[in-house]
């Protein structure tokens, strides 16, 4: 494989797979909303990052709910 197009395919897979991870999309007081990485590693992983966030205000993260089993999204309350 030719030196550049092998440079652009590494830059383009480090690009996709960092765009893929799970991140935090809605963070309040009291809830925290986690949209899962692809692929999805499930609740475990967005658990830790909303840990993390309600850690911030002294504060644990506990499961409310999955908005449905085709969703990507996982909502959190933050409680002592």
């Amino acid at each position: 494989m030719n030196p550049i197009k092998a440079s652009y395919f590494l830059v383009f897979t480090v690009a996709t797979i960092a765009g893929c991870a799970a991140q935090i999309t809605s963070s309040t007081p009291g809830t925290v909303v986690v949209r899962a990485g692809v692929p999805d590693m499930g609740v475990e992983k967005a658990l830790e990052l909303a840990e993390a966030e309600c850690a911030k205000r002294g504060l644990s993260a506990r499961v409310h709910s999955v908005t449905s089993p085709t969703s990507d999204r996982y909502i959190f309350d933050c409680a002592k």
